[in-house]
This record gives C-alpha cells, sequence and structure tokens, in this order.
C-alpha cells in the first residue's frame, strides 16, 4: 500500500501577504464612499465650529501670550481626528469577525499580527489625508505654521506613530468584542477621556489637579503638546521623543502583552495537513 503525505503549501513572503491585506482594506474603504467622506470632512467641520465656539478661551488665564486660538486648537485636531478615526479600526475589526473573515485568516499560512498591521497603516494613510485637508481649512480660518521644514516632518512622525497606537487600541477592542454596533459605543467611551483629560481645548493648568495628573498618561495629551510645539516653531526634542515613547508604549501594551499576541498568533495558525 502506497501512503502519499501531502504538506502545507509554501508560505507566500510576508511583504506580499502585508501588500494584499493593506490593498485589500485600501479597497474595502474606497466602496464606501460616504464614509471615507465623512471621515475625512468631519474633523474640518469640528475645526471650524469648535475654532468659533471656544474662541473665548484665548482671552482666559494661562493661555499662552502671542498665540491666536486657530494656531492653539489646529495641531489639537490633528490629534483629536487621529482618536476619532481609530475607532473605525475597531469597526473594521468587528466587521472582519461578523463576516467570517478572521476565520478565512484561521486556515491561512499567515502571520497573526498581520492584519492588525495593514489596519494600521491603512489608518496612517487616512491619518495624513486628514491632516492635508485639516490644514487646508485651518489656513482659510487663519492659520499659520511657525516652525521649520524639520517641525513638519517631526509633527508627521508624532501624528503617524498616535495613529498606529490608535488603531492598535481600538484594533483589539473590535477583536474583543466583535459587534460593530458595541464597539462603535465602546470606543466613543474610551475616545472621550483620550480628548478631553488633554490640552487639546484648553491649558492644563486650567483643569483639576486630578486631570492635570491623568494627562500626563494619556498619549494624545503628549501628541497634542509636540505637535503645537512644532507648529509654533517651539518644540523641544523632549517633547518630541516624549510623543513617541508615550505612543510606542501603548501600542507595545496593546500588540505585545503575554497573552495577547500568543492568543493572535494561535488563531491565524494554519492547520496541520497529513
Amino acid at each position: 500500500m502506497t501512503t502519499t503525505i501531502t504538506t502545507a503549501p509554501d508560505c507566500a513572503p510576508v511583504g506580499d501577504q502585508l501588500v494584499a491585506l493593506v490593498g485589500r482594506n485600501l479597497r474595502t474603504s474606497a466602496r464606501v464612499p460616504q464614509l471615507l467622506l465623512f471621515s475625512l470632512t468631519m474633523p474640518m467641520a469640528m475645526l471650524v465650529l469648535f475654532s468659533q465656539v471656544f474662541r473665548s478661551v484665548a482671552d482666559g488665564p494661562g493661555f499662552p501670550s502671542d498665540v491666536s486660538y486657530i494656531d492653539f486648537l489646529t495641531p489639537a485636531m490633528l490629534a483629536v481626528s487621529t482618536v476619532m478615526a481609530g475607532t473605525n479600526s475597531g469597526v473594521a475589526a468587528a466587521i472582519d469577525h461578523t463576516n467570517g473573515l478572521h476565520d478565512r485568516f484561521a486556515a491561512l499560512p499567515m502571520r497573526g499580527g498581520l492584519p492588525g498591521l495593514a489596519r494600521t497603516i491603512n489608518e496612517a494613510v487616512f491619518t495624513l489625508a486628514r491632516a492635508v485637508l485639516l490644514g487646508v481649512a485651518a489656513v482659510l480660518l487663519g492659520f499659520r505654521f511657525h516652525g521649520r521644514a524639520v517641525d513638519a516632518v517631526a509633527a508627521i512622525a508624532v501624528l503617524v506613530a498616535l495613529a498606529a497606537a490608535m488603531s492598535a487600541l481600538f484594533g483589539l477592542i473590535g477583536d474583543r468584542l466583535r459587534r460593530p454596533d458595541v464597539v462603535q459605543f465602546a470606543g466613543m467611551m474610551v475616545m472621550m477621556p483620550f480628548m478631553f483629560v488633554s490640552s487639546a481645548f484648553a491649558p492644563l493648568e486650567t483643569m483639576p489637579g486630578w486631570m492635570q495628573a491623568a494627562a500626563t498618561l494619556n498619549p494624545v495629551d503628549h501628541a497634542t503638546d509636540a505637535l503645537r510645539g512644532h507648529v509654533l516653531g517651539t518644540a523641544t526634542i523632549a517633547d518630541t521623543a516624549t510623543a513617541l515613547v508615550v505612543a510606542g508604549a501603548l501600542w507595545t501594551a496593546v500588540t505585545m502583552l503575554p497573552g495577547i499576541g500568543r492568543r493572535a498568533g494561535q488563531a491565524h495558525r494554519p492547520p496541520t495537513r497529513s
């Protein structure tokens, strides 16, 4: 009797798999133009509203002198819109579970972290697009960039690092809850403290002491301070480094904690064939 042993097919290079996943995510986003439109234009609408509603903050104590509120607010809106868009990663992850895509991934010889990495890259692309549109809107409202070319590059690095951390965090929420409607509400609950326990809309000195203490752990607060410093031309290396380290720490905590990465790897382990 002859025994035939069938081995698993060779795994495609990781780079090719990642490119395929990123392309798939971008195509999926493009197929829902309404969602894409609102995702890109919502920060612009918020910038217009907040710059008018809260502009009296510039007259209050603790506000930096010789700084217009639109120059103060625009960097914050870059950070805040990145957090808001991070919920899209969570909803996308939940939808992938709902339609069975993750089950199909589990049958493929694919590393467990690739779908999440693809979502992060997808979110980074849209973060840069939102930054361009937000910048155009801000200029029309009187915004001026006071930094140098190196400040612009450093600001982009901070923004992408924050986008990666938020995408990973909300993606984890989507992987755990697996229901788009529940993920949306959970994302709002997580998003609000990130946005408002920070210096995004008003100086921290005007807030209660407990909020100031909590803000030291908030990656959005550090990103806002770094972005604002680069926009105003007053950023220090410490500001940028702190923003990058805190965002990196959040990303690491979400993706590398014992058990999380191991469970993801097991979920995507290809079956053994004999």
